[in-house]
């Protein structure tokens, strides 16, 4: 009776095990390493189930289980990560911040041990991310240090297609060129279905105000991205961007604009996923912002039956005597991927870190698996039809597919090529037009270009410092207390200056801001330890 049960029970376990998934079981075995992207990228968390993790998980008999922000910020969740002590293992999106806390090993030993695909793709540009207290690398970024053609830009002015095909494809170079397009439309379309139309679209509540307000300031004025910092080439000193006639002059643009009912007076409070919304439903028909932060929104609007309502992209300056540098690339890095104290296995995290830089680890995260999303044809990679149409209509597609959509892992982003001469990603001027939807076609064809690349300048001269917003200055000081100050300022005296209703309101209230941030934030505190940061950085960086 006991032989026949226990045959009854074998049978049964044999059952349930040709059952299973083989993965399941293999699974059952493996390591895990948990992961966290700080990022607030909901759709991200899509990745967990995605074919190319599954992939790198077989690949590397691992199990990653990532996570992603959920009911907070990032400022938040960082915070609260660090008053915990409780680190996942992987850590996406992480910088000195979490450097200062204790929460990352430095790497360099690990690099050396099982960090050769890192070591290959960085070189020499690995000075680069060392934290300069103690010289040590303890995050790993997204490389820029490859040559690369500019084919989708960042940093640059978005305009509804159906704004300019109204207007018989205006050329557009300048502020005013764009002012004068945005009213002759809206004469022509005065709303949407019914709905007002946000004529410039800007989000300026928290981090937003850089991208919307302060960075567009530069840009127009022929400057790379410098965030808060106006520096002086020859000699490096610094001074607080907020305070220069350059931004005053942007800020002059934005209040003509708010004057004449082009700006919205809820503008300097709207949020980031209420911009997207706003964007994703049409009624925003120009900004100047980062298009990469664009790619959702304009997937919604395809999804949604208006790609009409989605973007050209241009370079755009106050006049043309200003030479355009928006998308002039200076090679640095403020944030990466480290491995946190909290790790019991920091050779395989590395082993995973370095898969993802790899030539293989690039293709897989960025093309997909061949014969699933690309084929190789003529020695080269292509997407299929259905990814690429469906990366374009759908955006929860790339984070449910796991390709093209992590940027911020330590992957060649852009049209840089690998070692077997094709592309690292599908973001590539062959590939761009082809690619493109009918109404993106008709715009680039309406322009002579075959991509948005084409029409923007990148030789000028990189700064020898790379870019000021990734510059460290120690935390808790008093330069980072006046920045924190100067921070909290802007985001109440600006919206009052933009808004003024007279020219002599408009000067008053801009000098009344210049005064606060010297006199109560003592901003000259940051200036002078931001020009210290800059010399000591081009020491590490053998520049000096």
């Amino acid at each position: 009776m006991k032989s026949q049960k226990l045959v009854s029970l074998l049978l049964a376990l044999v059952m349930v095990l040709s059952l299973a998934p083989l993965s399941a079981i293999a699974e059952a075995g493996r390591p895990t390493l948990t992961v966290f992207d700080f990022t607030e990228e909901l759709n991200q968390e899509l990745i967990n189930n995605a074919p190319t993790i599954q992939y790198l998980e077989d690949r590397l008999n691992v199990n990653l289980e990532i996570e992603v922000i959920s009911g907070m910020s990032k400022e938040e969740k960082i915070a609260t990560m660090i008053a915990s002590g409780d680190y996942a293992d992987i850590m996406f999106r992480v910088d000195e911040r979490m450097i200062e806390a204790g929460a990352l090993i430095p790497l360099d030993d690990l690099l050396e041990s099982d960090g050769q695909d890192i070591l290959n793709a960085w070189g020499t540009s690995l000075n680069k991310l060392r934290y300069p207290a103690d010289s040590k690398v303890y995050w790993i970024g997204s490389p820029k240090n490859r040559p690369e053609e500019l084919t989708d830009p960042s940093a640059c002015l978005l305009v509804q297609y159906d704004v300019l095909e109204k207007l018989g494809w205006p050329e557009i170079k300048t502020l005013d060129d764009v002012h004068q397009a945005l009213k002759d439309y809206l004469a022509m379309v005065p709303d949407l279905n019914g709905t007002s139309f946000i004529p410039w679209g800007i989000w300026a509540d928290s981090w937003g105000y850089n991208q919307t307000v302060n960075n567009p300031a530069l840009w127009v004025n022929g400057f790379t991205d410098d965030s808060d910092a106006y520096i002086d080439q020859q000699t490096f000193d610094v001074t607080y961007f907020n305070t220069t006639d350059y931004f005053k002059t942007y800020l002059k643009y934005l209040n003509t604009l708010y004057n004449e009912g082009l700006l919205s007076e809820n503008a300097f409070i709207t949020k980031y996923d209420e911009f997207n919304s706003q964007v994703a439903s049409g009624r925003v028909l120009a900004t100047i912002y980062n298009a990469n932060l664009m790619s959702e929104p304009e997937a919604a609007l395809r999804a949604a039956g208006m790609p009409e309502r989605c973007y050209a992209r241009f370079p755009v300056v106050l006049d043309e005597s200003i030479q355009d540098r928006s998308n002039v690339y200076c090679e640095s890095y403020d944030n990466g991927v480290g491995i946190s104290v909290n790790c019991k296995e920091p050779e395989l995290a590395m082993k995973v870190l370095n898969y993802i830089a790899s030539n293989e680890g690039n293709v897989l995260l960025n093309w997909g698996i061949e014969g699933v999303h690309y084929d190789v044809i003529d020695g080269k990679r292509v997407w299929k039809d259905e990814v690429k149409n469906q990366y374009a209509s759908d955006p929860t597609y790339r984070y449910r597919e796991g390709i093209a959509c992590l940027n911020w892992w330590p992957l060649y982003y852009g049209a840089m090529k690998l070692d077997d001469g094709d592309y690292a990603t599908p973001v590539n001027k062959e590939a761009f037009y082809q690619t493109a939807d009918d109404e993106t076609k008709k715009a680039l064809d309406a322009y002579h270009v075959t991509c948005w690349g084409d029409l923007f300048d990148t030789t000028g001269t990189p700064t020898p410092y790379g870019y000021a917003w990734t510059l460290v200055i120690e935390s808790g000081s008093d330069a980072d207390l006046a920045n924190t100050k100067a921070n909290t300022l802007r985001h109440t005296e600006v919206p009052n200056i933009v808004m003024s209703k007279t020219d002599e309101d408009f000067e008053a209230n801009f000098t009344s801001f210049v005064d606060k941030l010297y006199n109560d934030c003592k901003i000259n505190l940051w200036e002078d330890a931001m020009h210290d940061a800059i010399v000591e950085r081009m020491a590490i960086w053998g520049q000096d």
